[in-house]
């Protein structure tokens, strides 16, 4: 459960749109974040509140914000470029991860004065220093506390992105443009990493407070009229999970204040059901909001958001109430649509499937690097009328580095077109298609982060200085980032050579045991 901060008058810091960022003095609706999340690959300028002329404020108590990667494949990276707080007194803590209570970074700049009781960075350590997130969301958050009397000139950090095989994708509901379908009644089990690459949702005065922290966007259509009850089970009870419902009838770009929304600092179910009383709560509320009262055809979007440190733990999704839930009707009954990037040719494999036709004309295919604006890049005929299994297969000859938006845009005889879901892939080159080891050098464990192109068994080697493997063994990887821990606490000191060998890529890179 999340602790309160009784009190306070709600006062935000919003950061300015040329990325200068301050740090907040107070928290939102009494909670710790003072913040919206920033996704923001930079480079941005961040500060204490007194900026860069004046002194930080006296009683800023353990305020929070935090900055994640707006680049897929990317992880936030700070360097401290001046860092000057009343040493043993005041002090800034830095998180790896997207939320309050994400793991500190537990190494201090030398010079740096010890606080009693607490990890932190106070006084003049020596800079620069920087800290970089090997957290799955890419995520990095910034805790400050300072005392009632003397105050200092406080820090000036640069916020940049760095490539990182286990950071977010870019291509998965944690972001709402592409936000799951529900197309019935059925509970959805579900769990997140993290925020994605896109920060939304987040007013800076109002519930969700702070916006994101590990995120699932689902939207739906009341195929019914009623009310609809929503329910969130964390599947570990003693998590916290939040939640937003948006609607009716409203874009993942114009969202709008959400119509129910918990931020309660309650830990187990939650959700829009009884005994909600009320549409909307803050920290201190029970969990529970009113149930919706919808209309059929009206559509919604669901952020489901555990507010927890991220430990792989997730949620059952549940509806009940009476009313029967639909997704988009697409004038084709499209099977399957998928893009997937070959790397030793550079090109991108669209293909979909209809079960069946009626009255079609053609098919466009579309791309994005944004998610938002669209250029067609391929036509196709249709059959037009089948009954049967059709299969439709084009190729993008050029896509971009980063990740590339796919869409088709489906059009019948008479010239009405609907789209279809998108689909993403990352394009990586070999800057961004890295190995990552997290500690290296390290006296036994290390966390093994990189990036694969396809669902698969991979081979994993370590051999010793001399050439020789001294482990080998087969890994189930997924498409996208992967994480395993490595444990060499058996070997003897010395330089080790890791390599993973995918279908498409093999990654190599020397780990130093101590």
């Amino acid at each position: 459960m999340r602790l309160l901060l009784p009190y306070l008058v709600p006062m935000v810091a919003i950061a300015p749109a040329w990325g200068q960022y301050t740090h907040p003095t107070t928290g939102i609706q009494g909670e710790y974040v003072g913040s919206c999340l920033v996704a923001n690959c930079g480079p941005a300028t961040y500060t204490d509140n007194g900026g860069t002329g004046a002194n930080y404020a006296n009683n800023i108590g353990q305020i929070y914000r935090v900055f994640c990667p707006s680049v897929a494949g990317n992880c936030m990276h700070v360097t401290f470029n001046s860092f000057d707080t009343e040493a043993g007194w005041d002090y800034l803590q830095v998180k790896n991860g997207p939320t309050q209570n994400s793991p500190q970074f537990l190494t201090a700049p030398n010079g740096a004065t010890n606080y009693t009781g607490v990890t932190g960075i106070s006084g003049t350590p020596a800079v620069p220093f920087s800290y970089t997130s090997t957290d799955a969301s890419g995520c990095l958050t910034f805790r400050f506390t300072s005392d009632g009397t003397l105050n200092r000139p406080g820090w000036n950090a640069t916020l940049t992105c760095v490539p990182c095989a286990g950071g977010p994708s870019g291509t998965n509901n944690s972001d709402c443009m592409f936000a799951t379908a529900i197309c019935s009644n059925s509970s959805v089990v579900s769990m997140s990493s993290g925020p994605g690459i896109v920060a939304e949702g987040c007013s800076g005065a109002t519930c969700p407070a702070g916006g994101e922290n590990h995120s699932n966007w689902y939207r739906f259509v009341a195929q019914t009229t009623g009310t609809l009850n929503v329910t969130i089970t964390p599947t570990v009870l003693a998590d916290d999970y939040d939640f937003a419902i948006y609607g009716p009838n409203v874009t993942c770009g114009a969202l709008g204040t959400p119509i129910r929304c918990s931020d309660a600092g309650t830990s187990g179910v939650t959700g829009a059901m009884p005994p909600g009383t009320v549409t909307t709560q803050n920290v201190n509320g029970n969990g529970y909001v009113t149930p919706l009262s919808v209309t059929a055809g009206q559509s919604y979007y669901l952020v489901v958001d555990k507010w927890s440190p991220s430990g792989g733990t997730g949620y059952t999704l549940s509806f009940s109430g009476g009313v029967s839930l639909d997704c988009i009707v697409l004038p084709v009954q499209l099977s399957l649509f998928e893009a997937e990037y070959e790397p030793n040719l550079h090109l991108v494999d669209l293909t979909w499937v209809t079960q069946t036709e009626e009255n079609m004309s053609h098919y466009e295919v579309e791309r994005s690097t944004d998610g938002e604006h669209y250029e067609v890049i391929g036509r196709l005929n249709a059959v037009g009328n089948s009954n049967q299994e059709t299969q439709y297969f084009t190729v993008d000859t050029d896509p971009f580095l980063g990740v590339n938006y796919y869409r088709l845009n489906q059009f019948d005889f008479d010239g009405t077109s609907k789209y279809s879901e998108i689909r993403a892939v990352n394009v990586l080159d070999d800057m961004y298609d890295v190995l990552s080891l997290f500690p290296n050098p390290t006296t036994g464990l290390t966390e093994v982060i990189f990036n694969a192109y396809s669902k698969e068994d991979a081979v994993l080697s370590v051999a010793d200085a001399t050439g020789k493997v001294i482990e080998q063994e087969k890994i189930p990887v997924v498409k996208g980032g992967n994480r395993l821990m490595l444990n060499l606490e058996a070997y003897k000191p010395g330089v080790y050579i890791l390599s993973i060998v995918t279908k498409y890529k093999t990654h190599r890179t020397k780990l130093i045991k101590e």
